[in-house]
């Protein structure tokens, strides 16, 4: 395995997972490098609950400090809760994902995380909701935590799913505000990365930019293209197949951008997924 994290680190492809935090978070880094990860992602607590204070063990922040040094694994990124629906239309949501965004930063910093992902939520008029997240967004102070906001799938009027829904946000953002890209919802979505990806790559550089992508969220599909649905796949076993991330792999304009995993079963077939990925990647960005 340390030869995978090795060749992948020569070509400036950051790769690592979701791990968990059970047992501790100061577990995190360890369970990441051994899958021999350059990056990794966590909920900084339960990813399916409400985080309504942001209390962390000072033992547990100076434990998994020493352990990312210890570990040497220099990106780090938390998936906020995925209860948070800033366009919501019920105000004690919007409220409550209001403080949980900001007790999430709070205890990102403390662990001094570099990235928060966040999804922004649903709406019915998104361009209404898009600025009323943005002007929340930008009101923060995030310190030294980036946050990213998630591209959707288009599953229930989330948002945002197209390249122009992206381009406004990141058009408004001011400060530490970036984006995740989710690959598998970008295909959901109506994106061909898979037979149309310098088209579709060239658009997404155009109206949003590479320099905006802070973080990938690399998982296959196991929904047809357009099909707007949210359900992840191992790599090469969805509708993105081995074509699809053999063009990602190997595009070097997301060189240096951690690509995180978050295929199904997690733990059990990380090793594959590298695997796979590190047969796919060598090569120009084309169709293949």
């Amino acid at each position: 395995m340390m030869n995978i994290k090795s060749e992948f680190i020569k070509n400036e492809k950051i790769i690592g997972g979701h791990v968990s935090i059970s047992g501790g978070i100061y577990m995190a880094p360890e369970r990441a490098s051994q899958f021999c990860f350059s990056a990794f992602q966590i909920f900084v607590k339960n990813g399916r609950q409400w985080n309504t204070n942001n209390n962390l063990d000072n033992k547990d922040i100076l434990q998994f400090k020493e352990n990312i040094k210890k570990f040497d694994i220099k990106n780090t990124v938390a998936h906020a809760t995925y209860l948070i629906n800033l366009g919501s239309q019920n105000p004690e949501v919007v409220e409550k994902s209001k403080l949980d965004i900001k007790n999430e930063v709070k205890m990102c910093n403390d662990l001094g995380i570099n990235y928060l992902v966040i999804h922004p939520g649903s709406a019915e008029n998104h361009n209404n909701a898009i600025h009323n997240i943005m002007d929340f967004l930008n009101s923060l102070d995030t310190g030294d935590t980036s946050i990213l906001i998630e591209n959707s799938s288009g599953k229930g009027n989330t948002l945002p799913g197209s390249i122009d829904e992206m381009a406004s946000m990141m058009d408004m953002a001011k400060n530490r505000i970036y984006l995740c890209l989710d690959v598998c919802h970008f295909y959901a979505y109506g994106y061909d990365i898979t037979k149309n990806y310098n088209d579709v790559m060239s658009t997404l550089n155009d109206k949003v930019g590479y320099s905006k992508i802070k973080t990938i969220h690399l998982n296959d599909s196991k929904y047809k293209l357009g099909e707007k649905g949210d359900r992840h796949e191992n790599i090469g076993y969805g509708y993105i197949g081995d074509s699809g991330f053999y063009n990602i792999i190997n595009d070097n304009n997301l060189n240096n951008i951690p690509m995180i995993m978050e295929t199904p079963d997690g733990d059990e077939y990380y090793k594959a997924n590298l695997e796979r990925l590190l047969g796919l990647m060598g090569g120009n960005v084309e169709h293949k």
